[in-house]
């Protein structure tokens, strides 16, 4: 079914084969080669960031960008997804070298049968404010060019909004979507943060919202997205138990949910496989699990026509193929 990912980190997406190969032709560390793979459930978060070095280590040049990323739509053109934003973070401190890895990720996004498909930039957690500010002005020389939002990542225990809220002020202006993990492992103060210092349209994670009832009303109200990755947060402690997980509870509630996968690749998983948990794990029927790939179409940082045309796609092809709806006589 055609499905829509908006919370996909490049750096945790990359086939495990290629890069076994670019460390290798490095001379890297084999044991920074195995370490990029699937994490353990319940893992933690520490662990499960760690993964990422490889990322910084291998992916240093715009044509190994350009690989990576080709591949990664490929691999989505095959799982279905329709559309995807993929959060990117450029491994690079040089501005020449950021702004060239950025390129090679967009042509090569733009130049390979797959879905359509925008870029995310990525600020992390304690990040000082100039140092944020640094990479929301590179981002938001790219808006309306293949960039249309700025993400902030990283282990929440770090804290760290205050210096970033300069930083995203500057890409609200530039016209950029703004969105914050948040609620992974912290709960629902962190996510309350969040909302009130930064004001994201869309929240990634986000499952500590569910044991707080006034927080789950604000976002409701707010129209706030959750980008909730139920295999993710399984491996990192966010939740102990998948049936335990709130996505489908949420959803029942007319909260603004869709499913992602956060890493393919440290995930150990696709966008079709979280919808096949979501059936399984949490009993969510046909018609639950296309509300929820509506909900994330009509969440994409796309411009109006667009993103209602997407949303329209999604919604007339989850309607056609719905096993439960009685035939056209």
């Amino acid at each position: 079914m055609p499905k829509v990912e908006l919370h996909l980190h490049a750096a945790g997406s990359v086939r495990p084969a290629t890069m076994r190969e670019l460390i290798a032709a490095d001379g890297g560390s084999p044991a920074l080669a195995q370490a990029y793979g699937a994490a353990a459930i319940g893992e933690g978060l520490t662990a499960y960031l760690a993964r990422f070095a490889a990322w910084d280590a291998a992916i240093r040049t715009p044509e190994r960008v350009a690989r990576v990323v080709g591949e990664l739509c490929a691999d989505l053109a095959a799982d279905g997804v329709r559309y995807a934003e993929i959060r990117f973070r450029p491994p690079a401190d040089d501005d020449e070298l950021w702004r060239a890895m950025m390129g090679a990720a967009i042509g090569a996004a733009s130049t390979t049968s797959g879905p359509d498909v925008s870029f995310i930039a990525v600020v992390l957690r304690g990040w000082s404010a100039d140092r944020a500010e640094r990479e929301a002005r590179r981002a938001s020389a790219w808006a309306g060019r293949g960039v249309i939002a700025l993400d902030v990542a990283g282990d929440e225990a770090l804290g760290g909004l205050p210096p970033l809220a300069r930083a995203l002020g500057l890409a609200r202006e530039a016209g950029l979507g703004i969105a914050v993990h948040a609620g992974e492992t912290q709960g629902a103060s962190a996510m309350r943060e969040a909302l009130e210092l930064l004001t994201p349209d869309r929240i990634a994670h986000g499952v500590g919202a569910a044991a707080d009832p006034d927080l789950l009303a604000d976002l409701r109200a707010r129209g706030t997205h959750l980008e909730m990755a139920t295999r993710s947060n399984l491996q990192t402690g966010a939740v102990s138990d998948l049936a335990r997980h709130q996505f489908g509870r949420l959803l029942r509630l007319g909260l603004a949910v869709g499913l992602s996968t956060d890493n393919r690749t440290i995930s150990g998983t696709t966008l079709s496989d979280e919808y096949a948990l979501a059936a399984e794990s949490l009993g969510l029927t046909w018609g639950e699990l296309a509300r929820a790939s509506v909900l994330a179409a009509e969440a994409a940082f796309l411009p109006t026509e667009r993103r209602e045309r997407l949303v329209r796609d999604i919604r007339d092809a989850w309607d056609s193929a719905d096993p439960d709806r009685a035939p056209a006589c």
